[in-house]
């Protein structure tokens, strides 16, 4: 595993296991959206310079970090759509 690779793991980790913690403590998806702010950058960082299928891959293995790629691509496409409005 390169180093990229293993920076990207460890960020998929953390955002799963904060998603987990959310998720046990009975947050909903704007719950773990709201709460998970933070963790945005680097998600973005992970998007945009992930290795192809490297996403896919991550989102296999961490069912957290699959959830929340799931709320910010929904929000995503309520955005696209005019369904959620930005101020």
């Amino acid at each position: 595993m390169s180093v990229h690779q293993n920076h990207n793991q460890l960020i998929a980790t953390r955002i799963h296991e904060e998603v987990t913690k959310l998720l046990s403590a009975g947050a909903k998806d704007l719950d773990i959206f709201t709460g998970m702010t933070d963790q945005m950058d680097d998600f973005k960082t992970l998007l945009d310079f992930a290795l192809p299928g490297e996403m896919d891959m991550l989102c296999a293995r961490y069912e957290g970090f699959y959830r929340y790629a799931k709320i910010l691509e929904e929000v995503a496409q309520g955005i696209e759509a005019g369904e959620i409005h930005i101020p």
